[in-house]
């Protein structure tokens, strides 16, 4: 069995979901503060998607690990804001009388049906205020039939009670899934929709937005929000943000309006399947993420933070892109179906094999003008990606940039051969990946060890990278310690990445060797808290005696045979061979 770095992809990455809660008065919030996302790897397919936690369903590494990373479910995107200091202030700020300072939630909720509109104003701000400070509140005043009232209120001629309706909306949704569900119950998606359409107001579009963004982190409203959210956010929002004239009335779209609904759409991104073909063939969709991020990228903000959502949904788009996608990659479906010829000849893409590679070259991912999907494997993207590994500071970003182009990577297609060559042949390609490798973000660095250990598997590729890659790698094994379980996957890619390059490269691979990091590796082929690690630790111990001029370099740094071959590396050599060696 040729034991080989699997290949893997990112997952999806959700965005921010439910990012923020809001003052009362429904007035512009303070920003909110995205976590750095992390990513579920699916190991079945070697993808990832982005969340802001991620999502797709997490099984365990195969030979492809796809990564998707989609918002917040788990740990949600959130805006924090300083609430007001009482509840007078907060009446005072939505036009409430002070009068009304004390009335209860029950009361609040029978104002909102009264015909009198400061009773109305009043009843909405108590809620807006109550569902910011208390979460028991949101439960509360869904109890008391407060969801359908507040809709019925968006549906009303008043702009100030619109708005404040939406903000209140907002809130009792925010980490709530019950009351999202309610919303959705009670045709609130409509009333949303409608009011957005048609409203020119900025601080009401922003609480739209803003309740569409924490809506969408609840999976069973997915699917309608795609269908009927998506379309007009990418037409009236997207679209005119980034592709504005003169002469478009929408020229001035507000940043945090867009902010928001990228943050939805970056929840969206990472549905099913059937909802990422919707949002690729969104016209104009794919088009403007990338407008954004370039255009930020130019204007020196390449840690806008637009720009994380953008290429997080980006990100969960190339998830299973050549599957999802196949018309744009016939060329290449005949010569993946066929037997796997050459398996034991030269690299079809070796320095030495010219004819056959320029045979099969993809003129698509040199487009200059790409549109829509063919974005999403372009070289301006992938130029785009890692520029960003080396300008941004933001590690959702960074991570969303690794994903994308693991995703991108992650099959054993001819595709994935081309896009690995293309990530070493761009200037600083490489080295800006490699430094990730030592990244204190768990998240990080393990999406871009994902990505060097799908890339690891195009032999002719496999000399540049020992060079820049086994170092970082070598230093990651070498400062494992008992307590890292929960990095079990990453420690256990860094493993087979070492074990591919340094035989590979054994020249390279014996300069690594030092007793710390055999010691490292010895206690993980022998610690059970390291599942997959464990493993992995012990076939590249052994690995390491059985390559000649390694052992070599080993027993001249006093190391003996019983450490590299013994029961445990036998026992894990077994399991990943099915081979008896006893």
């Amino acid at each position: 069995m040729n034991w080989n770095a699997q290949s893997q992809s990112n997952g999806m990455r959700r965005g921010g979901s439910d990012p923020a809660l809001n003052k009362a008065g429904g007035t512009i919030t303070q920003q909110s503060k995205t976590r750095s996302s992390t990513v579920r790897y699916n190991r079945a397919t070697g993808q990832s998607m982005r969340l802001q936690e991620n999502n797709l369903p997490a099984s365990t590494s195969q030979s492809q690990i796809a990564s998707i990373k989609p918002s917040l479910s788990q740990s949600q995107t959130i805006t924090k804001v300083t609430t007001t200091k009482n509840k007078s202030e907060a009446l005072r700020a939505s036009g409430a009388e002070g009068s009304i300072l004390n009335i209860t939630l029950q009361e609040a909720v029978e104002y909102l049906s009264l015909s009198d509109i400061s009773h109305q104003l009043s009843g909405a701000s108590c809620i807006q205020h109550q569902t910011f400070t208390e979460d028991r509140a949101k439960q509360e005043v869904c109890r008391l039939g407060g969801i359908p009232a507040l809709i019925k209120l968006l549906k009303c001629d008043n702009p100030q009670l619109q708005q404040i309706a939406a903000a209140a909306l907002r809130n009792l949704v925010f980490k709530d899934n019950n009351n999202k569900l309610e919303v959705e119950r009670c045709e609130g998606i409509e009333a949303i929709l409608t009011l957005l359409r048609n409203t020119k107001i900025i601080e009401t579009q922003k609480q739209l937005t803003g309740l569409l963004w924490n809506l969408s982190s609840a999976d069973e409203l997915k699917p309608k929000l795609i269908k009927n959210a998506m379309p007009l956010l990418t037409e009236s929002v997207v679209v005119p943000y980034n592709f504005c004239t003169d002469h478009d009335t929408n020229k001035h779209t507000d940043p945090e309006v867009f902010y928001n609904t990228t943050g939805c759409l970056r929840n969206l991104s990472c549905a099913s399947e059937q909802e990422r073909r919707s949002m690729r063939s969104r016209p104009r969709l794919i088009d403007s993420l990338m407008s954004c991020v370039q255009t930020q990228m130019q204007r020196g903000y390449p840690d806008d933070k637009s720009v994380e959502n953008c290429v997080c949904i980006l990100h969960n788009l190339s998830y299973q892109l050549e599957k999802e996608a196949p018309d744009h990659f016939e060329q290449f479906s005949a010569l993946d179906e066929k037997p796997n010829e050459t398996a034991n000849k030269k690299s079809l893409f070796s320095p030495k094999s010219t004819k056959t590679q320029k045979e099969f070259n993809f003129p698509a991912m040199a487009k200059e003008d790409p549109e829509g999907v063919d974005w999403l494997y372009n070289q301006k993207s992938l130029q785009m990606y890692l520029s960003l590994l080396g300008l941004s500071q933001n590690e959702g970003t960074l991570e969303a940039c690794c994903g994308a182009l693991q995703n991108l990577t992650a099959s054993k297609s001819y595709l994935s051969t081309l896009i690995s060559q293309s990530i070493i042949q761009k200037p600083h390609g490489l080295s800006d990946i490699s430094h990730l490798l030592i990244s204190g973000n768990p998240g990080l660095q393990k999406t871009a060890m994902s990505l060097v250990g799908n890339m690891s598997r195009v032999s002719s590729l496999q000399g540049i990278m020992a060079k820049e890659i086994l170092p970082n790698v070598s230093a990651v094994l070498s400062a494992v310690t008992p307590n890292m379980g929960k990095s079990d996957s990453t420690i256990a890619t860094a493993c087979r990445v070492m074990n591919t390059l340094m035989l590979a490269e054994p020249g390279t691979g014996k300069k690594m060797i030092k007793t710390k990091l055999v010691d490292s590796l010895s206690m993980l082929s022998s610690n059970l808290f390291f599942d997959s690690a464990r493993k992995s630790a012990g076939i590249l111990l052994r690995s390491m005696w059985g390559q000649k001029d390694i052992q070599n370099a080993l027993k001249k740094e006093g190391m003996n045979k019983d450490m590299f071959i013994n029961a445990n590396t036998a026992s894990a050599y077994e399991e990943a061979t099915g081979m008896n060696v006893h």
